[in-house]
């Protein structure tokens, strides 16, 4: 399994942008029963601040509900995510504590890696970044 990164939504959403079309083929792909993805209720959450925050709190409650839709069972954050973000924090400066709880959620629930446009991801050398690009490439049209 894979963990959707919040600019997955964002992107997809948004106005024109290189990731715009493969992050729309990845909220599509959501619908097929046999998709590998998920998100942390911390994507959840961000999203709902990130539309909150441009005065689209509509938008942001809509899309959360219709992601809950896709994705019924969010992956919780534990203490135990929190130890690791923290840990992971300690060990890479770059890494904000969202991004760090993200990454600590893929390494505890030893997920594949974490679907992202966020280099940052690159730098965590106990994760894999998928590029979403790649993802569609590999994972969607390669069926």
């Amino acid at each position: 399994m894979n963990l959707l990164d919040t600019n997955i939504f964002i992107y997809a959403r948004g106005r024109a942008h290189k990731y715009r079309e493969a992050c729309r083929k990845i909220i599509e792909f959501l619908e097929n029963p046999r998709n590998d993805l998920n998100v942390d209720s911390e994507v959840l959450q961000e999203l709902l601040y990130v539309y909150t925050y441009r005065g689209q709190r509509k938008i942001g409650i809509k899309l959360v509900e219709d992601i809950q839709v896709l994705l019924p069972t969010p992956i919780q954050i534990t203490g135990e995510v929190i130890a690791k973000a923290c840990e992971l924090m300690r060990k890479y400066d770059s890494l904000v504590p969202r991004d760090a709880v993200h990454a600590a959620v893929t390494i505890v629930e030893d997920l594949e890696g974490i679907v992202s446009t966020d280099k940052v991801f690159d730098s965590v050398e106990e994760i894999k970044r998928i590029d979403p690009i790649d993802f569609v490439k590999e994972r969607i049209q390669g069926q």
